[in-house]
């Protein structure tokens, strides 16, 4: 009886790791398309991307796993717990390499989901770096609450203030988009919503400009956020169902601060960590952050306006009957 059982379960976990393989491989057989992604993932931004972050082929049984699961032999790690040996908390900044003779840049403070790496993440954080941002990412691997999303402020303030670190004085924190992917996700609308006196202990400068919770996790109520948030989900998650969470009592309940829900065709849980050609997030994700951080008029287009171009962007659900179409609230229809 007890093989019996052992060989069951040995299915069951074979079962579930082709399922995982199947699902990440999904959003691999058509290329990201539509509007923003061809704007602003066809290449990179302007700007050449440094980083302090040190990357290696993923390692250990949740690197191999991570391979499988994401049928992609190019993934990489960095070597924290439990992916090496290395602390399981951890921060690591991209930034564009001339930051020095650039006026202060905003932020985007980011957190991975649970169990992730925050190499994983390197192709989506290099592309937003690359249209002149500081990206940090922060993880403790299990990245579910705030905490991490204050780790990587408190970090970015002590390198605004270090005259040894190239980030000396360019760190504009009071432009701090939060985002996150996944557990990262629900923790970036806890983040943003964090009352301003809680922001300004951390440093006096910090003001969260805008919240981008990609696939989110079940923690967080969309009624108390307070920074223009755009919540993305993917048709083919099955981790994050897009009819779930994200729209009953995330994006939903968004009523007193600008919102957006969008809903991409083809996109699995493992989207954000493929390459920027295979990530259907890749082009709003830098519209949003351009949109709020540097108040760019193309990027404006995609979210201001009756004739927004989200809502005609072929990458996402715009069905006008089918509940996971392109939406935003009242705030935000009333945007000039």
């Amino acid at each position: 009886m007890r093989s019996i059982r052992k060989v069951a379960v040995q299915l069951c976990l074979a079962g579930a790791l082709v399922a995982f393989g199947s699902l990440a491989g999904a959003s691999q057989l058509v290329p990201a398309l539509g509007l923003a992604n061809d704007q602003y993932a066809k290449s990179p931004g302007p700007y050449k991307v440094t980083t302090n972050a040190v990357l290696s082929d993923c390692r250990g049984l949740l690197g191999v796993l991570a391979r499988i699961m994401l049928l992609d032999n190019s993934v990489q790690c960095n070597s924290s717990f439990p992916y090496g040996f290395a602390s399981p908390v951890s921060t690591s900044v991209y930034y564009p390499s001339n930051i020095r003779n650039l006026d202060k840049l905003p932020v985007v403070n980011f957190v991975g989901g649970i169990l992730s790496n925050q190499g994983q993440y390197t192709d989506l954080m290099r592309l937003w770096a690359s249209y002149g941002f500081i990206v940090i990412i922060s993880s403790d691997f299990i990245n579910t609450a705030p905490t991490m999303h204050v780790l990587g402020a408190l970090e970015l303030s002590k390198l605004n203030q270090d005259p040894t670190s190239p980030l000396f004085g360019k760190v504009d924190l009071s432009r701090t988009i939060v985002a996150g992917h996944s557990a990262g996700g629900g923790a970036s609308i806890l983040s943003s919503s964090l009352l301003p006196g809680t922001l300004q202990d951390i440093d006096p400068q910090l003001r969260y400009i805008g919240s981008l919770p990609i696939e989110p996790g079940p923690i967080g109520l969309g009624s108390t956020v307070k920074t223009p948030t755009l919540v993305l989900t993917g048709a083919a998650d099955v981790v994050v169902p897009a009819w779930a969470w994200p729209r009953l009592w995330q994006g939903g309940l968004i009523k007193a601060v600008p919102g957006w829900s969008a809903t991409a065709h083809n996109a699995t849980h493992f989207s954000p960590v493929r390459s920027v050609r295979e990530n259907e997030f890749a082009g709003i994700t830098t519209a949003w952050i351009l949109y709020l951080g540097k108040n760019d008029p193309g990027a404006k287009e995609y979210f201001v306006g009756p004739d927004y171009k989200l809502a005609r962007d072929p990458q996402f659900i715009r069905l006008a009957f089918n509940p996971l179409r392109v939406q935003r609230n009242e705030v935000a229809d009333n945007l000039q």
